[in-house]
C-alpha cells in the first residue's frame, strides 16, 4: 500500500496475504485421466501465487479428498470418484465454506446442467474434449487447448 502521509517519497506497508481459492475437479467418467492430468498440471503452475484447497466431486463432494496445494508442493492426479456430474454439489459445498475461500473454480468438461447463482466468485476451466454451456458466459470462463507438438 501507499503511504498516505507521503505517497511516492516513503515506502508504504507490505501485506502478507495469500488467496485461498477452492477448486472442485470434475471426477466423473466423461472426464478422461488424461484430461484430469493436465488439469492438475496446470494448478501445480498456478500454484506458486497462491493456496488451492482441491476437492474431487461428482453428484457430490467428496470432503475426504481434501488437498491443500501451495507453493512447491505436487499432489498426484488422482482419481477417487466415477458417478455423473452435478455442479449443485460444489456450488452448495463453496457458498457453505465462503468464509474460508476467495472463490473458487470448477475443472470439468462441462456437460451438466446449470448450478444456479452463487455467493462467491465462480470460475470454470473446461477440459479440451468438453464445451463451454450458455450459464458460464456470465462467469470467468477458460477453455483449455491441446498442446501441438512441432
Amino acid at each position: 500500500r501507499m503511504n498516505r502521509k507521503y505517497p511516492g517519497v516513503h515506502a508504504g506497508a507490505q501485506r502478507d496475504y495469500t488467496a485461498s481459492i477452492a477448486v472442485y475437479v470434475d471426477q466423473s467418467g466423461s472426464v478422461t485421466n488424461d484430461e484430469l492430468e493436465l488439469l492438475f498440471s496446470e494448478l501445480s503452475a498456478l500454484a506458486r501465487h497462491t493456496e488451492f484447497v482441491c476437492y474431487h466431486f461428482d453428484t457430490e463432494v467428496d470432503e475426504e479428498s481434501e488437498t491443500v496445494w501451495r507453493r512447491g508442493s505436487t499432489p498426484e492426479a488422482s482419481r477417487t470418484r466415477c458417478g455423473g456430474t452435478c455442479f449443485k454439489a460444489p456450488t452448495k459445498h463453496a457458498n457453505k465454506n465462503r468464509h474460508r475461500f476467495d472463490g473458487y473454480l470448477i475443472l470439468t468438461d462441462g456437460w451438466a446442467s446449470s448450478p444456479g447463482p452463487s455467493k462467491l466468485r465462480r470460475g470454470w476451466v473446461i477440459t479440451t474434449g468438453g464445451e463451454e454451456q450458455g450459464f458460464m458466459k456470465r462467469e470467468t470462463c477458460i477453455k483449455m487447448k491441446k498442446e501441438t507438438k512441432s
